[in-house]
């Protein structure tokens, strides 16, 4: 009986782990996304893949794939206005705190179209 128990506080354990970590992930997306919106990035680009659809007439691309187009690294620098991109400089410099910036560029990151075959 001894041993049912301990396996089973064993596997509840791990589960309650494995839940906690997925729920850390989510909720780092969550607030990557709301960041976005929150920044108006969404007044320019479009992120179709997570519900954000262009509203201006803005030549600004869809960010659907962005996380397999350029590195954290170069994003931001991108969006401090560091580096240019097609010989431009992003339009506006990130306006939020350090923490909030490293959030917004984790999520960007994530954003990868899965190729249809």
């Amino acid at each position: 009986m001894k041993k049912i128990n301990y396996l089973l506080s064993i596997v509840i354990l791990f589960f309650v782990i494995v839940v906690s970590i997925n729920k850390a992930q989510e909720s780092g997306e969550a607030k990557g996304k709301l960041l976005f919106k929150e920044y108006k990035c969404a007044s320019c680009h479009a992120i179709e893949s997570q519900g954000f659809v262009k509203k201006s007439k803005s030549s600004a691309p869809d960010l659907s794939n962005v996380g397999n187009i350029l590195k954290p690294d170069f994003m931001k620098k991108y969006l401090m206005k560091e580096e240019k991109l097609n010989d431009l400089k992003h339009a506006i410099s990130f306006k939020g705190s350090e923490e909030e910036f490293k959030t917004l560029i984790e999520w960007l990151s994530t954003l990868k179209k899965v190729e249809k075959k």
